[in-house]
């Protein structure tokens, strides 16, 4: 199968595992059988149980195969248009800048970037992309096209998106080896020091699964723990919360947000690491810029502080003059 040729819905597949390929972990096997589909998107088949061995449905991505073992994967239906849910409120996506490989997005709070599940009819930023650009629908992984990064749900802000195969290769490479550098703006409770770096390791909280943790550096060492670094200056001091300005070395889930909390000052309005705010009603968290060099060509862009944190903003500074 062609890397980039997306499987028509509803389509079932059979494997056999044969012996080179026993005690292989479930998704890994999947993601090899099925180029063109990542590892995560099988997770979203299993949670759906349709992948099964042996004609049981299986809850886990982490199962190693037997010889032997007959897997069998069925595709979800179609979503159609009529099936996508409507935004509540109107959201606007912006292109910020266009270039025959990639394209700068500025994604507004509230937006998922893809579908969090298969049978999901919520509204993402890839289905406003297959609908404005449709020559993302062939690139990268068939289930979340053009994504090489995410920003959370309710953190506004830049996304860059590869046009072409090349540059979501190159661009994947280029963020796995640390040299797209991002900058964001939170607004934070308390007042940190006005410079810092945040060093602790992240992984799935033990007690709540849809939460991301921070563990002791000394005893990080499990695989499901992945060391984090976060390094962040203060703008600006207000009364009692601080505007931040921080740069990820590492793109661990949540990052931000956790480690933000994990030395006492969570995002106002963060509802999973710290507390809803009557000032914002979402993580005051701002994709700002974002930098990189591409074909030996350099290139910046920033999008401006939406308009409920610049309001949030202008109330502090108003009340602190």
């Amino acid at each position: 199968m062609e890397k980039h040729q997306a499987i028509a819905p509803n389509s079932i597949f059979s494997f056999t595992v044969t012996d080179q390929e026993q005690a292989m972990r479930l998704d890994k096997y999947l993601a090899q059988q099925l180029p063109g589909y990542s590892r995560s998107f099988f997770q979203n088949l299993i949670d759906d149980n349709l992948v099964s061995i042996n004609g049981k449905p299986i809850k886990k991505t982490g199962v190693l195969l037997k010889t032997n073992d007959l897997v069998v994967v069925q595709f979800p239906p179609v979503k159609t248009i009529e099936q996508i849910e409507k935004p509540d409120t109107p959201l606007t996506v912006t292109v910020i800048f266009e270039h025959e490989q990639f394209l700068i997005i500025d994604k507004p709070a509230g937006l998922m970037v893809h579908e969090p599940h298969t049978a999901s009819t919520v509204f993402t930023l890839v289905d406003w992309l297959l609908a404005h650009h449709k020559e993302i629908s062939a690139i990268g992984d068939a289930g979340r096209p053009g994504i090489v990064h995410r920003l959370d749900k309710d953190t506004s802000g830049i996304i860059i998106i590869p046009r072409t195969s090349y540059a979501h290769a190159t661009l994947g490479a280029m963020f796995a080896q640390r040299t797209i550098h991002k900058t964001y703006l939170a607004l934070v409770q308390g007042h940190p020091e006005k410079t810092g770096t945040v060093d602790l390791p992240i992984g799935r909280c033990t007690r709540t699964k849809t939460k991301m943790a921070t563990f002791d550096p000394s005893i990080y060492s499990s695989a499901k723990r992945r060391n984090a670094l976060t390094n962040y200056t203060v703008l600006e001091y207000f009364e009692d919360s601080s505007l931040v300005e921080v740069k990820p070395v590492t793109g661990r889930t949540h990052q931000i947000r956790v480690h933000l909390a994990a030395i006492g000052h969570p995002i106002i309005g963060d509802t999973v690491y710290g507390k809803p705010s009557l000032a914002i009603n979402r993580q005051s968290l701002h994709a700002h810029a974002i930098s990189f060099v591409l074909d030996g060509q350099s290139y910046q862009f920033t999008a401006p502080i939406p308009n409920d944190l610049a309001t949030v903003l202008a109330l502090l500074r108003k009340k602190t003059s």
